[in-house]
């Protein structure tokens, strides 16, 4: 995964937070609009981590969106803009897994199929396939704090922020969140 340079994050911040003191201060629907298009790629990225079921994705999202237009003058610019946006989707997508294993559940019952991921040859799994199969292995909590450290690019201060737990909680999910996809790996015949 390529970095983005730290001075372009910088700015892109800067652009989040003047967007979300427009809509806090002016309530200013347009600039609610460009949140909403700047942060639909990562939010749902994030959010297709968890689940693949694109209704629920996009009920989380405009949830998440919601709630950044009622709370704006709840953002205090001590943290990145993008950190207290996915601090409102980590919310939202604990509410998403509840939900979602709540379904699952349901559809087990009356002996319906569920998106559960399928077991293929080691010819047919590319590594796209091996890596997303790996973090649907993991736990909730273990799987969102790859995804923001990892695809998101977060630190694990920020990260700890986001989830509302100490660093070191971060560290020790991050720790056994790569010992079971490395052994999970290695079961495929691939080298981690």
């Amino acid at each position: 995964m390529d970095k983005v340079p730290q001075r372009s994050r910088e700015n892109e911040d800067l652009i989040d937070q003047a967007l979300l003191r427009r809509v806090s201060e002016e309530r200013d629907s347009h600039a609610l609009q460009t949140l909403y298009e700047r942060f639909a790629p990562r939010v749902i990225g994030f959010l297709r981590r968890l689940t693949n079921d694109s209704g629920l994705i996009e009920e989380v999202y405009n949830d998440v969106m919601m709630t950044v237009w009622e709370k704006a003058h709840q953002y205090r610019s001590e943290s990145k803009a993008s950190s207290w946006v996915f601090s409102i989707a980590y919310r939202r997508c604990l509410r998403l897994v509840k939900k979602q294993n709540f379904r699952s559940g349901v559809l087990r019952m009356l002996g319906q199929e569920t998106n559960e991921p399928t077991s293929r040859g080691n010819a047919e799994v590319d590594e796209s396939d091996l890596i997303e199969a790996a973090l649907q292995r993991l736990s909730a909590p273990q799987r969102l704090v790859v995804e923001l450290t990892y695809f998101r690019d977060f630190s694990t201060q920020e990260v700890a922020d986001i989830v509302d737990c100490p660093a070191n909680t971060v560290k020790t999910r991050l720790f056994h969140a790569r010992k079971q996809i490395r052994t999970f790996v290695e079961r495929q015949g691939v080298s981690a």
